[in-house]
């Protein structure tokens, strides 16, 4: 008789838990298929500015050609992107060789809306920048440099550093300047080269920026809190489409005129993203959470033992 409840309630909670699952798909294909559905995008969204992609960005939404915001809004998050890349001890996550999930979570600020990316340089077997594939939700905007110089008060004994702000304002100017390849800079978006990249630089604003530096950090900067000035070439994109998309960038610098450094050093990377409508991303969450829980509540049925996830 036990043996039958037992049973019973087990297969109970197994119909439960399927039925629950099956609900759960079936609720969030059916938002998938309408939001992927080439008749959802009905409305005008033109824009209009020059954008780099060589033209007056006026488009349809369905066009799926991304805006790129000017300079002036992008100074002061590429400073927080040196901020965070010093502080990251690269023995846990390493955006710059985790090519997977994992390394495009590092790069998530501002409570998931904003995503950094990074470049890196060739690998030294293939010859081919490293490529990244990430999912990421809906409504998140991306920022990533072309290429990236900073001068600070840390690197001493290094081309890169600066007593102070004056210094390396002056140090990174002048890397960027006498040393960049502009010829070599490049971004394609969804099969779309961006032009006129040197429209995209800019250094720190006024006072430049503090940072906190740790152990194994990938600039191999010693530990400690220094203060620096960027000039780079930066991308911010508005958030994406739902879907497939890949952003490709790299860009090179003239060692040789950066004394006593010599040869040449390219950087750059490609990422696969796959943009989640928000439903479904929060649909997702919500489904593992619902798993745990019936999990939870057959293991207390069963054996009279409470887990907590």
């Amino acid at each position: 008789m036990l043996l039958a409840s037992v049973l019973l309630v087990t297969t109970t909670a197994i119909i439960a838990l399927n039925s629950t699952i099956m609900i759960e798909n079936a609720l969030a294909q059916m938002y998938e298929d309408e939001y992927y559905d080439n008749n959802y995008y009905k409305y005008d969204n033109r824009k209009g500015y020059d954008n780099g992609y060589g033209y007056d960005n006026r488009y349809l939404e369905k066009d799926k050609k991304q805006e790129i915001f000017p300079t002036n809004k992008v100074s002061e998050l590429g400073d927080r992107w040196w901020q965070w890349a010093f502080g990251i001890d690269t023995t846990d996550v390493n955006p710059f060789t985790d090519l997977g999930q994992d390394g495009c979570d590092i790069g998530l600020q501002d409570n998931g809306s904003l995503l950094f990316l990074v470049v890196a340089p060739r690998d030294p077997n293939t010859g081919n920048f490293p490529v990244h594939e990430c999912d990421i939700k809906e409504g998140i905007s991306i920022l990533f440099p072309i290429l990236n110089v900073a001068c600070n008060n840390l690197a001493v004994d290094t081309p890169f550093f600066g007593a102070n702000e004056q210094d390396q304002r002056i140090c990174a100017n002048k890397i960027i300047k006498d040393a960049t390849l502009f010829d070599a800079l490049y971004v394609n978006i969804d099969g779309i080269e961006v032009q006129n990249l040197e429209q995209y630089r800019i250094d720190s604003p006024a006072g430049g920026f503090e940072f906190t530096t740790v152990q194994n950090n990938v600039f191999d900067t010693p530990v400690g809190d220094g203060k620096g000035v960027s000039d780079s070439f930066w991308i911010l994109l508005e958030q994406l489409n739902p879907g497939k998309h890949t952003i490709s960038f790299s860009g090179a610098i003239n060692l040789d005129n950066i004394p006593p450094l010599t040869g040449l050093y390219e950087a750059g990377a490609t990422y696969n993203l796959n943009v989640i409508p928000k439903y479904y991303w929060t649909h997702r969450r919500h489904k593992n959470r619902n798993l745990e829980i019936i999990i939870s509540k057959i293991i207390y049925i069963l054996f009279g033992i409470k887990l907590s996830f």
